[in-house]
C-alpha cells in the first residue's frame, strides 16, 4: 500500500508535523500517513515499527525546522539519532525523500551532514512559512501526488461498505452476502491484469444484473491480494484526479462501473493513458452495451484517445442463472451476516430469474418467515418502508404516511444530489416540506443519510433493480415529477432522465409519466434527455416518450431541442425530423431569414438520412439554397444575426446545395439536376476559407459528386472528383486517422470502381483492397454503424476482380461474406436491405450458373 512517512525532530515545537499530518490524512486517507505522535499504538515496539514504516513507504517527507540545521546538528551525528535513522534508511532504499524547510530554514550543506544522510542536501526543497501555510500547503499536497500517483489512485477508490447495515442493502454487489461463483471470464481478466504487456482498457458488457459489479470487485481483490493497488472508482472521483493515472509506475487496476453514465471519469482515464501508453495501469470498464457513449469516445477530439477505444473489443458477460442450492445458501447467508435464525426453509424454491431476485427472496424469507415469496422485491419493499417508518420516528419525525414516504424516497433516488443546495433545493420543493418548519428538512436530510447511506449529500436506494421496482410503483401512483422542477439543477434532472430512461427497459408502463414528465419543460428537459441517451441500453424507449412530448412542446421551445440534437443518430432520426419539421412550421416560410433556412437545410439532410419524403427533402433544400442566396447577394431580406458556431452565411448556402444534391439523388430521374446542384456545392465549398471543417466538406462533396457523375457515364470527370477528394482527405487522414478513415475509406472505395472503369485495373485493385482493409477497421470497432459498408465494398472489390481468372475463387469468397453480412444485418432491419443483398445474391447465381456451364 503506498504511503507518507513524516519525520521531524519535535512535535511540541512547531505547528508543521500535526498540521501536515491533518491535511495529508485529509486528502490521502489517515491510513495512507505515517505520524508517530499518532499513528504508534501503546505496546508497539517503537524502533521495529518506525523501521517497518519506512521500509513500506513510497515517500518520506522530512521537516526541517531551523533548530534542526543548528543546535540540533550534533544529534544527526549520532548513530542511534532517530531522525537520521528514518531518512538514511529510506535514502538507502532509493525512496523518494521530500525535504520541507519551515520558518526560513535553510537546507545544511553536504559536509555537515553524516554522509548516509548526505544526499538529502541534493533534493530540492519545498518552503512552508505560518503565514503562506495555506497555499505551500496546497503545494506540498501538490507535489506528494505528483512523487507518488498511486497515492491518488486509492483516494479515488470506493471505501469498504459497511459492515452493520441490514435490509435491502445487503443485496448491493459491495456487501458479497452469496458466495462468488467462479466464472471464466475472471481468468480472462486475471490474466490480462497480470501481463506485462498488453492492451491497458477492456471493457465487459452485460445486462443489469448479469454479475459485472461483482466479478469487477472480485478481480480488484485478486489484485490487491497479489500486493498492487486495485478497487472500484468511486463515483464522486473528481475526473481531473485520473489525469495522473498514466504516470502510476507500478501495476494497478482502476474498475469503473456504469461506464455509459460517467463519460466525463471514462475521457479523463482514457486521456491518461492514451497519453502514456507503457504504463503498467489496467482501466476494466463495466457497462450494460458498447453503444453510443463508446462511439462518442471514437470520435474524441484527441486521436490517441479515440485510437486506444477503437482498439477496445467489448467481452460479454451472460447473467448467472440461480443454481438449485442457491436460494439455501443465501438464506444461511443473510441470517448470519444480521445475526438471525436460520428459519426453515420451504419446500419448494422460489422461482426467479435471477440471482438478485432470489437473494431477495431469501432476505425475505430470513426477515419475515411467513411473508410469500411471490415478487420478491415488492415484498422487500414492503419491509424497507417498515423500517423508514420506524427509522423516521428515531428521528423525530412524525410518523410519515406511504405516500409521503414513497415522494421522498423515489424523488430521492432518481434526483440525487451532489452538493448540499442541491440538496436542499429537491428536499424543500417536496409536498411533505413545502411551508413547514426548517427543522423537519434538516431532520429528514438526517434519515437519509441513515436509511440511504453513500458518499453525496442524498443517495438512491440500492440496487438498481430494487430502485427501478420503488421508481415504478411510485409513477403508477399517479405522483407528477413536474412538481419538484423549480426546485432541481439541470445536473439533477438529467440523472432523473437518464434514471428513468433504464427504468423503462425493465418497467415499460412507466412510459406515460416519463412523457408527461418530459413535456413539462420540454425546451429544458428534452435537450437535457439527448444528452443521456448514449448511456441507455435501448435509447429508443425515452426516445418514444420524447416523442410523444415534442407533441406537446410549445413553438417557442422547440428551437432550443433542434440545435441539441446531435448530426447523426439512428436512434434519433425520426425524432429529429419531427423536431426540425416542427421548429420550422413555426417560422415564416417565406421570411427568408438565416435561421429559417438553417432549419430548412437541417430539415433536408435529415429526410434524406432516413431514405424517406425525398420531395420534402429537395423542396426544403431548395427552399434553403433561395433563401441564403438572396442573403448573399443582398436582396431585401430580414437578415439575422450568425451566432458563433453556426458559421456563415457562405457555408450554409455551400452545404444547402450539397443537402440539396444529395434529396435529387434519392430519385433516379433527377440525376442530370443532382450533378448541377453538386457541381454547385463543390465550387461553394472551394470558394471558402481553408480550414479542417471546410477541407473535409470539400472532399466529402467531390467523392458525393464523383459517383454522381459515374452514374451518368461522364467518366473523365467522375476520375478527377475522385481523384481531388483523395489529394484532400489523405493528409487530414495521416493527421487524424480517427476521425476521417470513414471518409477516407469510402473515396478510396469510389475511386477504385472509377479507376477500373477508366482502365487501369491493377491500380484499382490496390485501392479496393485498401479500403476494404479500412472497412474492416471500421466494422470491427463499430460493427452498428460500418457493417453495411464493409459488406458493400467486399461486393465492389469482388466485382473488380472478375476480370481475372486466376482469382475467381476471391471473387466468390468476397460475396460471399457480403451476402452474410447483408442476411445478418437484414434480422436486424428487415426489408432495409434487400436491394444490396438480392444485387450480390443474383452476381453469386450468376457467377455459379456460369462455372456450371
Amino acid at each position: 500500500m503506498p504511503g507518507i512517512f513524516l519525520s521531524y525532530r519535535n512535535i511540541e515545537r512547531s505547528y508543521a508535523p500535526m498540521l501536515v499530518d491533518r491535511e495529508l490524512s485529509r486528502r490521502f486517507g489517515p491510513e495512507n500517513v505515517f505520524q508517530a505522535g499518532r499513528s504508534n499504538l501503546p505496546a508497539v515496539h517503537f524502533p521495529t515499527e518506525i523501521d517497518r514504516r519506512v521500509d513500506e513507504c513510497d515517500l518520506l517527507i522530512a521537516l526541517i525546522d531551523p533548530p534542526w540545521v543548528g543546535e540540533d546538528l550534533p544529534l544527526l551525528r549520532e548513530p542511534g539519532d532517530w531522525v537520521r535513522r528514518e531518512i538514511a534508511r529510506a535514502l538507502g532504499q532509493g525512496k523518494r525523500v521530500l525535504p520541507v524547510l519551515l520558518d526560513g530554514a535553510e537546507m545544511p550543506r553536504t559536509a555537515e551532514l553524516p554522509a548516509d544522510i548526505a544526499p538529502l542536501t541534493r533534493n530540492i526543497a519545498l518552503r512552508m512559512r505560518a503565514r503562506t501555510v495555506d497555499t505551500d500547503l496546497l503545494r506540498l499536497i501538490g507535489e506528494v501526488e505528483r512523487l507518488v500517483p498511486e497515492l491518488v489512485l486509492v483516494t479515488l477508490m470506493d471505501p469498504a461498505p459497511a459492515k452493520n447495515v441490514g435490509g435491502p442493502a445487503l443485496l448491493r454487489a459491495e456487501h458479497q452476502v452469496l458466495p462468488f461463483r467462479h466464472r471464466g471470464e475472471l481468468d480472462l481478466l486475471a490474466e490480462w491484469c497480470s501481463a506485462p504487456a498488453g492492451p491497458p482498457v477492456k471493457l465487459l458488457v452485460g445486462a443489469l444484473g448479469a454479475g459485472k459489479t461483482r466479478l469487477g470487485l472480485r478481480l480488484a481483490a485478486q489484485v490487491r491480494g497479489s500486493g498492487r493497488p486495485g478497487g472500484l472508482l468511486s463515483v464522486t472521483a473528481p475526473a481531473e484526479c485520473l489525469d495522473r493515472l498514466g504516470e502510476i509506475g507500478s501495476p494497478c487496476l482502476v474498475v469503473l462501473d456504469d461506464a455509459e453514465a460517467r463519460p466525463a471519469q471514462v475521457r479523463a482515464a482514457l486521456r491518461s493513458l492514451a497519453a502514456a501508453p507503457q504504463a503498467p495501469a489496467r482501466l476494466l470498464l463495466l457497462a450494460r452495451s458498447d453503444g453510443d457513449w463508446l462511439d462518442d469516445l471514437r470520435d474524441d477530439a484527441d486521436d490517441a484517445v479515440a485510437d486506444l477505444v477503437d482498439s477496445i473489443v467489448p467481452l460479454p458477460l451472460a447473467p448467472l442463472r440461480p443454481a438449485e442450492e442457491d436460494f439455501a445458501t443465501a438464506c444461511g447467508a443473510f441470517a448470519r451476516r444480521l445475526g438471525l435464525p436460520l428459519p426453515s426453509l420451504p419446500s419448494d424454491r422460489p422461482e426467479t430469474p435471477t440471482l438478485l431476485e432470489l437473494q431477495a427472496a431469501a432476505l425475505t424469507h430470513v426477515l419475515s418467515p411467513h411473508t410469500p415469496l411471490d415478487r420478491p422485491l415488492r415484498r422487500i419493499l414492503g419491509l424497507e418502508r417498515a423500517y423508514w417508518r420506524t427509522a423516521g420516528t428515531a428521528f423525530g419525525l412524525p410518523v410519515p404516511s406511504d405516500r409521503v414516504l414513497a415522494e421522498v424516497m423515489a424523488t430521492v433516488t432518481l434526483f440525487g444530489a451532489d452538493s448540499e443546495p442541491e440538496a436542499d433545493g429537491l428536499l424543500t420543493s417536496l409536498r411533505a416540506f413545502r411551508g413547514g418548519p426548517v427543522h423537519a428538512v434538516d431532520s429528514c436530510r438526517d434519515l437519509l443519510r441513515t436509511v440511504l447511506p453513500g458518499p453525496a449529500p442524498l443517495n438512491p436506494l440500492q440496487p438498481e433493480q430494487l430502485a427501478q421496482e420503488f421508481v415504478a410503483e411510485f409513477l403508477d401512483s399517479d405522483h407528477r415529477l413536474a412538481d419538484l422542477l423549480d426546485g432541481v439543477s439541470d445536473n439533477q434532472a438529467r440523472r432523473a432522465l437518464g434514471n428513468l430512461g433504464r427504468c423503462l427497459e425493465r418497467h415499460p408502463r412507466i412510459s406515460g409519466p416519463v412523457e408527461d414528465f418530459l413535456a413539462a419543460a420540454p425546451g429544458r428537459l428534452l435537450p437535457l434527455a439527448l444528452t443521456v441517451l448514449a448511456s441507455l441500453p435501448r435509447p429508443e424507449l425515452l426516445v418514444s416518450a420524447m416523442s410523444g412530448a415534442l407533441d406537446r412542446t410549445p413553438q417557442d421551445e422547440l428551437p432550443a431541442v433542434v440545435d441539441a440534437l446531435p448530426l447523426r443518430s439512428d436512434a434519433l432520426a425520426r425524432f429529429a425530423v419531427d423536431a426540425t419539421e416542427r421548429a420550422l412550421g413555426a417560422r415564416d416560410a417565406d421570411a427568408g431569414d438565416f435561421t429559417t433556412a438553417r432549419l430548412a437545410r437541417r430539415l433536408s439532410v435529415r429526410l434524406t438520412y432516413l431514405g424517406e419524403r425525398p420531395s420534402d427533402a429537395v423542396e426544403a433544400a431548395r427552399s434553403a439554397v433561395r433563401a441564403l442566396t438572396a442573403l448573399t447577394v443582398g436582396e431585401p431580406a430580414p437578415v439575422e444575426s450568425v451566432a458563433a458556431g453556426q458559421g456563415s452565411v457562405d457555408a450554409e448556402l455551400a452545404e444547402a446545395h450539397a443537402a440539396l444534391a444529395l434529396a435529387l439523388d434519392l430519385d433516379p430521374s433527377s440525376r442530370d439536376e443532382a450533378v448541377a446542384a453538386g457541381e454547385t456545392a463543390v465550387a461553394r465549398y472551394r470558394a471558402l476559407p481553408d480550414g479542417d471543417r471546410h477541407g473535409a466538406a470539400l472532399a466529402t462533396a467531390l467523392h458525393n459528386q464523383s459517383i454522381r457523375l459515374r452514374r451518368v457515364r461522364a467518366m473523365p470527370a467522375a476520375f478527377a472528383a475522385a481523384t481531388d477528394a483523395r489529394r484532400l482527405v489523405e493528409p487530414l487522414h495521416t493527421e487524424r486517422p480517427t476521425r476521417f478513415r470513414s471518409l477516407y475509406a469510402d473515396v478510396l472505395d469510389n475511386l477504385s470502381i472509377v479507376t477500373h472503369l477508366t482502365g487501369h485495373p491493377d491500380e484499382a485493385e490496390r485501392l479496393g483492397r485498401e479500403a476494404l482493409a479500412l472497412r474492416r477497421a471500421l466494422a470491427a470497432a463499430r460493427p452498428d454503424a460500418y457493417r453495411s459498408q464493409l459488406a458493400g465494398t467486399l461486393f465492389n472489390l469482388g466485382l473488380l476482380l472478375t476480370e481475372n481468372e486466376r482469382k475467381g475463387a476471391e471473387v466468390g469468397q468476397l460475396w460471399d461474406e457480403s451476402l452474410s453480412i447483408y442476411d445478418a444485418l437484414s434480422v436486424v432491419r428487415p426489408g432495409h436491405y434487400d436491394a444490396p443483398r438480392d444485387r450480390v445474391r443474383a452476381h453469386l447465381d450468376r457467377r455459379k450458373a456460369d462455372h456450371d456451364d
